[in-house]
């Protein structure tokens, strides 16, 4: 499930909003996922801490805007 989460957004033009209760714990598990897949499209992709604490982003690294500010991603889906 978690590997599909990283294939999700990068299919997704920007990429995509993941909804959580617990971040820090979501963040390792995806990390995880996405080493233990050692697939290299993956390197296309960084997640984020938005300031909503509710969410994990997984977006492009060539999103406009990257890390500028949280506005930037209107786009982001939900998987």
């Amino acid at each position: 499930m978690l590997l599909e989460l990283w294939l999700a957004a990068l299919k997704s033009p920007v990429g995509i909003a993941i909804p959580t209760d617990n971040r820090a714990l979501l963040r390792q598990h995806l990390y995880r996922a996405r080493a233990e897949a050692n697939d290299p499209r993956l390197e296309e992709m960084v997640m984020l801490m938005p300031e909503n604490e509710g969410e994990i982003w997984l977006v492009h690294k060539d999103a406009d805007g990257i890390g500028a500010d949280n506005e930037s991603y209107p786009k982001l889906v939900q998987p």
